[in-house]
C-alpha cells in the first residue's frame, strides 16, 4: 500500500509542481516532495533496509531547512533538474567498458533476442538515451538560469515529458519496423513490460 502510494505521488509529482508554480506558493511543492520522501522512508524501514531509510529521513530533514524563504526557489528548480542528471548517468555508466547497456539489461530481462546485431541497436540506443537526457539536464539549467520561470516550467513540466513520450514511441515504430516480425505486440503491451521490470532486477 505504501509503495502504490508514493509511486502514485511520484506520477503525479509534474502537475503538483506546476500547481504550485501556477498558484506561486513553493511551500506546495515542498510538502508534496517531503511526502514523497516520508512515504518512501517508511517503506524502506519496513523492508528493514535501515540505511537507506535513514538516507531519506535525512533529505527529508535537508528539504525542511530549506523551506526557509532564501532558499524555497532552489526547490523549485533542483529536483526536475537532478531527476534529469540522474537519468543521465544511469544510461552514460552502463556505456563504460566492463558494463553492460542499459537497453540491453532491459532486453535481456524482456527476452529479446541478443545476437551481436541487437546488441549494437541496444548499445546505439543507450547512447542517444544518455545525449538526450544530457541534452534535457543542459536546456533546463540554462532556462532556471536565464528564462522566465514560467517558460523553465512549460519545457520542464510539459514539453519535456511530450519529448519523452515522443522519442518512446518513435524509437519503438522504428525498432518494430528495423527487426521486422521479431517484436512482438503494440506499444502498450510493451509499456506494461517495461513497468514490471524493478530496479534491482537490472542490476543482477
Amino acid at each position: 500500500m505504501v509503495r502504490k502510494l508514493s509511486i502514485a505521488l511520484i506520477i503525479a509529482y509534474p502537475l503538483a509542481a506546476y500547481i504550485s508554480l501556477w498558484q506561486k506558493q513553493p511551500l506546495i511543492i515542498i510538502g508534496y516532495l517531503i511526502s514523497i520522501f516520508f512515504l518512501l522512508a517508511v517503506e524502506k524501514f519496513q523492508n528493514k533496509n535501515w540505511f537507506a531509510g535513514l538516507m531519506l529521513v535525512i533529505v527529508i530533514a535537508v528539504i525542511s531547512y530549506l523551506t526557509q524563504p532564501a532558499y524555497r526557489q532552489i526547490l523549485l528548480f533542483l529536483p526536475p533538474i537532478l531527476m534529469l542528471l540522474s537519468l543521465f548517468i544511469l544510461f552514460a555508466q552502463s556505456l563504460l567498458a566492463g558494463q553492460t547497456p542499459l537497453i540491453t539489461r532491459y532486453a535481456s530481462i524482456l527476452g529479446d533476442n541478443l545476437n551481436e546485431h541487437h546488441l549494437r541497436y541496444n548499445r546505439n540506443l543507450t547512447v542517444i538515451w544518455s545525449a538526450f537526457f544530457l541534452l534535457m539536464t543542459i536546456a533546463s539549467i540554462l532556462l532556471a538560469v536565464f528564462a522566465s520561470i514560467e517558460v523553465w516550467s512549460f519545457f520542464t513540466y510539459v514539453l519535456s515529458y511530450l519529448l519523452l513520450g515522443s522519442f518512446f514511441i518513435i524509437e519503438f515504430m522504428f525498432r518494430k519496423h528495423y527487426f521486422a516480425g521479431e517484436i512482438e505486440g503494440g506499444f502498450f503491451q510493451f509499456i506494461r513490460k517495461i513497468i514490471k521490470i524493478r530496479p534491482h532486477d537490472l542490476t543482477k
